[in-house]
């Protein structure tokens, strides 16, 4: 205890009202005991899921009445969640990673708005989805992660491996 308050000894005062102010994190119930949710494969996808409604940043509506607070996703569609992020932070390997992501995106909880594909540290864009609702309909509409086409290494036709050639 006496290592957290030497923490709090060390933050300014913004830092300790942005500590307050991002604090929270918004599930549905509605998502929670979905088909969708329940019908997950693996414990990484949920937890992966978790990450990333905890990345989402809620900002109120500002015409909203007061009484009823509505807010919106701030980041929508730029949540950024790496692999190193999630080796480092959060302890999830790539291959449970990978597995989460494919999970999440086949039963609708999130979508890839831009795939890094891995190349020269260009990161994913994700966007929490609501194509969950529709999941195990006739309307539920199933996309997958875009594959690369590009086929990297020493193959017929690369341009990367000209200068590694036999002469």
């Amino acid at each position: 205890m006496a290592k957290k308050s030497k923490i709090d000894g060390l933050k300014t005062r913004e830092q300790k009202f942005k500590d307050v102010k991002w604090n929270r994190m918004f599930v549905e119930r509605r998502a929670v005991t979905s088909k969708a949710f329940l019908g997950l494969k693996t414990a990484a996808a949920c937890q992966v899921y978790m990450i990333f409604l905890y990345k989402c940043q809620w900002k109120p509506i500002e015409h909203a009445p007061r009484r009823k607070k509505a807010y919106y996703l701030a980041n929508q569609g730029e949540i950024q969640f790496t692999y190193d992020e999630a080796l480092e932070k959060w302890g999830i390997t790539q291959k449970k990673f990978t597995k989460g992501i494919d999970e999440l995106v086949r039963v609708g909880l999130i979508d890839i708005t831009k795939s890094g594909f891995g190349l020269q540290k260009d990161k994913s864009l994700y966007a929490i989805s609501d194509r969950w609702e529709k999941f195990g309909t006739d309307e539920f509409v199933v996309k997958k992660r875009q594959k690369r086409k590009q086929q990297l290494g020493f193959t017929k036709g690369n341009s990367y491996g000209k200068n590694s050639g036999k002469k």
